[in-house]
């Protein structure tokens, strides 16, 4: 007769495996492509590293892109294959936009 205990872990990887790949089907908007920064994917309301708060990086001609104008403490950055308004404050994205 079997033991429960190895019944009781092998029904523990089972459901972790599961939430695993449930977890990984979440659809996400954007995937940064700088180096150092991953393969982590962002959305709405994300933070975003550091580098993207930067003057520096920000979409200086969002008008010719066809973008509205950044608020007060916003930037347009392109990230991958979208443009995403991000709130230097908070470094949060706060808009996505295709290309």
């Amino acid at each position: 007769m079997p033991s429960k205990r190895p019944m009781a872990a092998l029904a523990l990887t089972l459901l972790c495996a599961v939430s695993s790949a449930s977890y990984a089907a979440d659809d996400a908007d954007v995937t940064l492509d700088r180096p150092g920064t991953g393969d982590r994917e962002y959305k709405v309301g994300d933070p975003v590293p550091d580098e993207y708060q930067r003057e520096s990086m920000k979409v200086k001609d969002w008008k010719s892109r066809h973008l509205k104008a950044p608020g007060e403490h916003e930037q347009w950055e392109q990230i991958k294959g979208k443009y995403a308004l991000i709130s230097v404050p908070t470094g949060t994205i706060k808009e996505m936009v295709n290309k």
